[in-house]
């Protein structure tokens, strides 16, 4: 047999945008772009899946599962897999991998998930947040697809629909022993770009800084 050319080893990292985020908002085509241009030098090969949600306007927590198991089936999961979640984009990947692991007991773990922006609770909530809101989650079950300390979480301290960000930092460690950052007027993290994002998720990816010469 030719024997192959030694190729880089690749990180699919999957995007799941804000409500009624779309591909093109926010920090998300930045984020690909800056992964892809720091891909050399972190050694990995970036493929980045900036996902199109369905209904996004109105979220619908079984269309996003649903959704989401079309996109990564539970036999594509492994440890080269990093979910990116923003605001009720978290919730969504906590759904599915709830999901996954009760119906696929032998699910390989993902290489880690980024919660932007979390939430279990907003300030005024209507009757489509409050969907997700009030369905029960199987944290546990959740958290068996993640390794440890490869679940983290930025939050800002003016989130202006998440005031108790102490209150919502707790219980992202309570119910899933995450590691989470408070991170001063980043509001919603809608900004064109977010360099802890960025650093976040080659964290995840196991990118190693490179050493001083």
């Amino acid at each position: 047999m030719q024997p192959t050319s030694t190729t880089r080893e690749v990180r699919d990292i999957y995007i799941v945008p804000r409500w009624a985020g779309a591909p093109h908002d926010d920090w998300y085509p930045w984020l690909s772009e800056q992964l892809e241009s720091i891909a050399a030098e972190d050694g990995f090969d970036y493929r980045i899946h900036k996902l199109a949600m369905p209904s996004w306007d109105l979220p619908v927590i079984e269309k996003a599962v649903d959704y989401l198991q079309q996109v990564l089936p539970p036999a594509a999961l492994n440890s080269n897999v990093i979910l990116v979640g923003h605001s009720v984009g978290c919730l969504a990947i906590l759904h599915y991998l709830a999901n996954v692991a009760k119906a696929n007991p032998k699910a390989q773990q993902v290489g880690g998930v980024l919660c932007v922006a979390g939430w279990f609770s907003v300030d005024s909530p209507w009757q489509d947040i409050l969907n997700w809101m009030d369905a029960p989650i199987d944290y546990e079950a959740a958290r068996r697809l993640i390794p440890q300390n490869k679940l983290i979480v930025l939050l800002s301290d003016d989130d202006p629909y998440t005031s108790g960000y102490q209150e919502n930092e707790r219980l992202w460690v309570e119910r899933l022993h995450s590691q989470v950052s408070i991170l001063p007027g980043r509001q919603h993290f809608s900004a064109q770009l977010d360099f802890d994002v960025r650093d976040a998720v080659r964290d995840l990816a196991g990118a190693m800084p490179a050493l001083a010469s």
